[in-house]
């Protein structure tokens, strides 16, 4: 089995573990309509999609859901106390639809995240996610790995949608704790210093963001460990649908 496929795998058995998250205000007669509640997890649902090209090294992915970000009319009935969360999210979106670079793409999408968390904390919006179980230490093959990985990776991102402390905590923990090594992912012959060299620097980023307060060190933390991933992934052929 590829590497790719193997990735691919992971992020499917993650998602299974994964428990939806609920979102609830301090004053319901704030909670905007369903309707509007559903337009706004279409702009989540695009910002995913951005986050999902950058993984998987895949510049031209992105360019579409940031495209659709970056034009998207604000939907009507929005509060105004909302409109500058949503033009930092629209201006960094315009970014990463013009990047030449995914490093360039991988900053931006998570300084859009960062602004749904900053909108969030503004609004008195609580955003809780369940992220109970995660994928088992004790096995060292590069599936369960990659797992943690996967896991590591969604939590540090809830954690900056949340905003959420304990689910950032939790994700740098666990990246800081990775053990993959180029002898478990298929190289090309002369790459396996570089895999490894890729893979410390994402343990050090976990240990990094472990220490990094709430705000734009988080985001650049975020933005960093993408850039990682999307390097690792060209280099091996991995991530998911690679």
């Amino acid at each position: 089995m590829r590497f790719h496929q193997l990735v691919t795998a992971a992020a499917q058995l993650v998602a299974v573990l994964g428990l939806a998250a609920c979102v609830s205000a301090e004053d319901e007669s704030s909670v905007p309509s369903e309707s509007f509640a559903e337009h706004m997890h279409g702009h989540l649902d695009q910002i995913s999609a951005v986050k999902a090209a950058v993984i998987a090294g895949d510049l031209e992915a992105a360019r579409e859901p940031a495209t659709w970000l970056a034009e998207h009319e604000q939907p009507p009935g929005m509060p105004d106390a909302w409109s500058p969360y949503m033009n930092e999210m629209r201006m960094q979106a315009r970014i990463a639809a013009s990047a030449t670079a995914l490093e360039t793409v991988a900053a931006a999408v998570s300084e859009m995240a960062r602004s749904c968390g900053d909108c969030h904390q503004a609004s008195g919006f609580a955003v809780a996610f369940g992220f109970d179980q995660r994928p088992p230490e004790d096995v060292q093959n590069v599936m369960t790995q990659m797992q943690r990985h996967l896991w590591a990776a969604d939590r540090m991102w809830d954690g900056l949608i949340g905003p959420s402390d304990k689910a950032w905590g939790w994700g740098t923990e666990m990246l800081s704790e990775v053990t993959l090594t180029s002898e478990q992912i298929p190289t090309e012959p002369g790459d396996e210093s570089q895999v490894d060299g890729l893979v410390q620097q994402i343990r050090e980023v976990g240990n990094e963001g472990s220490g990094a307060p709430a705000g734009e060190s988080r985001s650049a933390v975020y933005g960093r460990f993408l850039s990682l991933c999307a390097n690792c992934h060209n280099l091996t052929g991995g991530g998911p649908g690679g």
